[in-house]
This record gives structure tokens, sequence and C-alpha cells, in this order.
């Protein structure tokens, strides 16, 4: 399955009009109690909020992995578009700043994600593994073009950039009061320690 598909959110809605109603029902329900209690809610409370069982729940979305994926979808397809878009920018090191920081606050969206995200990277098939899979690539295009420009040491790899993004987003997921500026601030403290320096 490709990037392209999991972002589709509404190509993935059921076609009949009861279907489509409970599949957004779920999701609807699955955002508002991830907000509050993070990704690791219970699944079947989620399902009594929606008012359907739990069998509708679970045909819809087998897996907790998809459910999380659907309830990212429409912020997704937004950061996947803006990481195509940074691949082709004049500064190199300002783009992978920006795309870091589009990482940060897309994975620090829900209590747990950031541990969430880290876990399915390593799990083969799994959708937010995929999701995952499509922001490495990116980080790893925009990183390797910040290193030819002379911006990043020629010695950092791109799953250790990633881990700092998700470090980053889990600190800023576990304190709403910390907002975008506490994560830029970060950001910044770790890109200071692989750019170069003349």
């Amino acid at each position: 399955m490709t990037a392209t598909e999991i972002t589709d959110w509404e190509s993935r809605r059921p076609k009949r009009a009861d279907a489509r109603r409970n599949y957004d029902a779920v999701i609807e329900a699955a955002r508002a109690a991830f907000a509050r209690y993070g990704v690791d809610t219970s699944i079947d409370e989620i399902a009594r909020s929606a008012g359907v069982g739990n069998a509708t729940l679970y045909r819809h979305f087998p897996t907790r992995d998809e459910l999380i994926s659907a309830a990212l979808a429409e912020n997704m397809a937004a950061v996947h578009k803006r990481g195509t878009e940074l691949a082709g920018a004049d500064e190199p090191l300002t783009a992978l700043r920006e795309w870091l920081l589009a990482t940060i606050a897309q994975i620090s969206t829900y209590g747990g994600l950031p541990g969430s995200v880290l876990d399915a990277a390593g799990r083969e098939g799994s959708l937010l593994g995929v999701t995952c899979d499509h922001m490495q690539e990116t980080t790893r295009t925009l990183l390797a073009r910040a290193q030819e420009s002379g911006d990043i040491r020629p010695d950092v790899r791109m799953d250790e950039v990633f881990d700092l993004a998700a470090g980053i987003a889990w600190v800023v997921s576990r304190d709403r009061a910390a907002g975008p500026d506490r994560a830029a601030r970060l950001l910044d403290l770790a890109l200071d320690g692989v750019t170069t320096r003349d």
C-alpha cells in the first residue's frame, strides 16, 4: 500500500450511506478520545462513543494502527504534500528544519503517538508503519540535500534525525501548554549539534 492510498481518506470511506456514517462516527470519536486520553485509550469506549458495536468498529478498522492512521489521515495528507514541496526548496537547511517541525507537530498530535509511531516504523505491513516510512523517506531526502549543501555534518544519519524529532514530539505531547515555540526551540538546539561550523 502506498502513502497516497493511506492519506486519501475519502477513497477509504465506505460507499453505502449507513456504513459511511458509522465509519465517520468512529473516526470522530477516535479523534476526540485520542485528544483527551491518548492513542492507548480503550477501543471499546471509542465504539460506545461512536454509537456502534465493537464488531462494526473492527470491520472498518481491524487494528489500532489503522484507526490511528484514519484519525491522522487528513493532516498527514497535508504533511506529505508539504514534504514534497520542500524537497525542491532553495535553502536545504531551512527546508529540513521546516519539515522536522511539521513532523513534530504531526506526531505530537495525541498523547502516546510518538511512541506508537516509532513502534510502527519497525513493523512491516502496518498502516501506521507505511505512513512512518514516507515520513522517514522525506527526512532522508531533505537531510541528504542539507548534507550536500554543507549545512549538516556528513556523519549524521536519517534515523538519528528522525529519532530527535520523535523525542521532541514526545516532550511536546506530554506538555500541551508548551506549544510550537517550545518545539521550535528544542529543534533548534538539536540542529545546532549537527550543523557544520565555520
